[in-house]
């Protein structure tokens, strides 16, 4: 049946939509779907990204892009044009990290697999305690191990907030 408006739709003699009404009705929900957020950030929120150019630094150019989010854990990829000086450019992806897991749900504790699920990628897990078992996080983590390989991101907070 159609209810879309009794100015825009018509009926023929036996209660069916006309082929004109039909496409009134396609036309108008066609445009509706493309006014809508897209399902992944409707579900998850927009993706984080961090671009070193933010900070002013000329001699640095590297971006941060998640590109990929699960429940626990994100896909970031890491995208190098200009190192600038080694410990900036690693106090920056850093940094970025630490800003994604805040984001994420305020977490503090992260274990990181490099070069995961391909090169220039990493796959970030997010921990609710420095000891809690990575293999909770996902299949990808099982072979990490215990906790000894997580990361304490309040240590680097001072530092953080100095870039800023």
């Amino acid at each position: 049946m159609c209810t879309l408006s009794a100015s825009v739709l018509e009926m023929d003699g036996r209660g069916v939509c006309t082929a004109q009404a039909r496409r009134a009705y396609l036309c108008c929900v066609f445009v509706a779907l493309l006014m809508l957020p897209t399902w992944e950030s409707l579900v998850h929120g927009q993706l984080f990204e961090s671009d070193s150019k933010r900070f002013g630094n000329t001699k640095m150019d590297i971006k941060v892009r998640e590109v990929e989010r699960r429940e626990r854990s994100s896909v970031i990829q890491v995208d190098i044009q200009s190192v600038g000086s080694s410990v900036g450019s690693s106090f920056f992806l850093l940094c970025s990290i630490r800003q994604l897991a805040l984001q994420r749900g305020g977490f503090r504790h992260i274990i990181k697999i490099e070069e995961y699920p391909r090169r220039g990628q990493m796959l970030i897990g997010f921990l609710r305690a420095g000891g809690e078992n990575p293999a909770d996080l996902g299949p990808e983590f099982r072979k990490l191990g215990d906790h000894e390989q997580a990361l304490d991101l309040d240590q680097f907070a001072a530092i953080c907030a100095a870039m800023k």
